[in-house]
C-alpha cells in the first residue's frame, strides 16, 4: 500500500501551495443536485466548523504539534487545509464529487490510504447511514485519524486499520460497496506498487461495487503536485518522485478484472486534478 497522508509531501520535493482539487466543490453540488443533497452537505460543513471551533479542537491540535513539529512547518494555507482542516476542506471539495455515487445502495466503503481519516470523517458526516473503513501503512497516522474520528463524533462508524507495505488489505473479497482512493496513487511510482494497490482495492469492492479516485491527472505533461515538467511522461529518466494517474492506467492495471467509467462526465477526465468512478464487471 502506498502512503495518503491528508498533507501528503515530501521535505525535498516543492509542492504548490493551491491545490488544484479545491476548484468548485460545493459550488458544483448546488448546482447540479436536489435542495435535500446540498442541504444534507451544508449540515455536515456546519457540524464540521463547531467543532474547529471548539476547545477540544485546540487541544487536538497542540497534541498534533507536539507530535509532528515539522507539519508545522508547512506554509500556513497549506497546514490549515490539508491537515488541521482537512475534514472541512473534503466536505467541500471531495465529497461533492462522490455524492453522483452515493445511492442507497452504499453501506460499506473502504477509504484506501486513509492518512489522518479526514476523508472518511468527512463522508461519515455527510452520510450517517455509511461505515467507513480506513488503511494506511502510516501508523502514527492511523493513530490521528482514530482521535479525529472521536473529536467529530463518528468513531462509532469510522474505523481505521495499519497495513504494512505490500500487506494484502485484512478484509475479505467482496467486502466493501464502494471504494475512495484520494491522492494516493501518484505517490506510488512504480509500476508493480501501483498495480498492488488497484488490486487490493478491486479485490475488496462487491461484484458489482464501484470504486472512485480523485488523483492528479497524467495526461498532464506536468506533475500537478509539484509542477516538474516530464515526470508523468519519463518518470524513470528523470527520477520522478510522484507521478500522476489517470482511468485507463487504473483500468489496465485491474487487469484481469474488468473496470467501466461510471456516471462520468467527460470533461471531468480532462481537467488537471481528475476525479472519476469505474464499475466493477462488464456492463448488463
Amino acid at each position: 500500500m502506498d502512503p495518503s497522508g491528508d498533507a501528503k509531501g515530501d521535505p525535498g520535493i516543492e509542492y504548490h501551495p493551491m491545490d488544484l482539487n479545491t476548484a468548485g466543490g460545493l459550488e458544483m453540488l448546488e448546482l447540479t443536485t436536489d435542495c435535500g443533497t446540498a442541504a444534507r452537505l451544508r449540515h455536515a460543513i456546519d457540524a464540521a466548523e463547531q467543532v474547529d471551533g471548539s476547545a477540544d479542537f485546540d487541544r487536538f491540535v497542540a497534541r498534533l504539534r507536539e507530535r509532528f513539529p515539522w507539519r508545522f512547518q508547512l506554509h500556513p494555507d497549506v497546514l490549515r487545509r490539508d491537515y488541521l482542516g482537512i475534514v472541512k476542506q473534503h466536505l467541500q471539495n471531495l465529497i461533492p464529487r462522490m455524492q453522483p455515487y452515493m445511492d442507497s445502495g452504499i453501506r460499506r466503503v473502504l477509504d484506501f490510504g486513509c492518512g489522518s481519516g479526514g476523508s472518511s470523517i468527512a463522508l461519515a458526516l455527510a452520510y450517517p447511514e455509511v461505515r467507513c473503513f480506513g488503511t494506511d501503512i502510516d501508523a502514527a497516522e492511523i493513530e490521528v485519524a482514530k482521535e479525529r474520528a472521536a473529536l467529530y463524533g463518528v468513531a462509532d462508524r469510522c474505523e481505521f486499520f495499519h497495513v504494512d507495505i505490500n500487506q494484502e488489505l485484512p478484509f475479505a473479497q467482496g467486502s466493501f460497496d464502494l471504494s475512495l482512493c484520494s491522492s494516493v496513487l501518484e505517490y506510488a511510482v512504480q509500476k508493480d506498487a501501483r498495480m498492488f494497490c488497484v488490486q487490493q482495492m478491486v479485490r475488496a469492492v462487491s461484484k458489482r461495487g464501484l470504486l472512485f479516485f480523485s488523483v492528479p491527472n497524467r495526461i498532464y505533461p506536468f506533475e500537478i503536485h509539484t509542477g516538474k515538467w516530464g515526470w508523468n511522461y519519463f518518470p524513470r529518466w528523470l527520477g520522478a518522485r510522484t507521478v500522476d494517474c489517470g482511468f485507463w492506467e487504473v483500468q489496465r492495471l485491474a487487469r484481469p478484472e474488468k473496470l467501466r467509467l461510471y456516471r462520468c462526465a467527460l470533461l471531468r477526465l480532462l481537467t488537471p486534478w481528475t476525479s472519476f468512478c469505474l464499475r466493477k464487471g462488464l456492463a448488463d
